[in-house]
């Protein structure tokens, strides 16, 4: 939280990495209980009063919607880290999940993904986070490390698969599926798959996560 914030004056880097602590709550709990999950549930986790983030969103869609930003500024910040720390014989993709199995709670898309509107900040997050992704894909394409057709759309429907909530916690958990993690690697680099269906492309993982048009509820009502 500090590393993130450390920019930042005295007082506004306290606020931020305040923030920062109640977002990272609210993954996990949506993660672990979905998205009916109560606020009490973020603020016992957190360590905060239920009214500290009542004052700060202004109820649990907002919360949410500033959770996804935050999750897809991450990723895209984790992807060009990967790119421009990645040595000449190192495997970027690998060094990208690998990062994202240990630091990551879980995907939000399987908890968030269409039960809210369009958001202009998570359409501005996501335009930069397919430009981070398509980045880290070229080199990962030249490397020979995935084939040609792989698409940034691929990274993160690839992200959905890799963690799962398992009912086991901590190491072990992060432990199982970094192995899976290798065998598909492995698949990946050990020949040219022929899918048989068209690639996901960045329209349409988008549309999962704003599936929910403007104007109705996160429960799919209108009104």
């Amino acid at each position: 939280m500090a590393k993130e914030n450390a920019s930042l004056p005295g007082r506004a880097r306290e606020a931020a990495d305040n923030d920062v602590t109640v977002l990272r709550a609210a993954r996990e709990i949506f993660a672990e209980q979905g998205w009916n999950a109560p606020v009490s549930a973020i603020a016992a986790r957190a360590g905060v009063g239920v009214g500290s983030i009542y004052r700060r969103y202004r109820g649990k869609e907002e919360l949410a919607q500033s959770l996804r930003v935050w999750a897809i500024d991450h990723l895209a910040t984790l992807a060009r880290e990967c790119v421009s720390t990645a040595k000449t014989d190192e495997a970027v993709l690998k060094t990208f999940f690998s990062r994202y199995l240990t630091e990551s709670v879980g995907p939000l898309i399987p908890v968030l993904g269409g039960r809210l509107p369009e958001h202009a900040e998570v359409t501005r997050a996501a335009e930069e986070l397919e430009a981070a992704l398509q980045s880290m894909v070229d080199v990962c394409v030249d490397a020979r490390e995935v084939p040609p057709g792989f698409t940034a759309a691929d990274v993160m429907l690839m992200t959905v698969h890799l963690r799962p909530t398992l009912p086991i916690e901590g190491d072990r958990a992060t432990e199982i599926h970094t192995r899976y993690l290798d065998f598909m690697l492995d698949g990946l680099r050990g020949g040219t798959p022929q899918p048989s269906i068209t690639p996901p492309s960045w329209s349409e993982w988008l549309q999962m996560w704003q599936g929910a048009r403007p104007g109705e509820h996160p429960n799919g009502t209108s009104g």
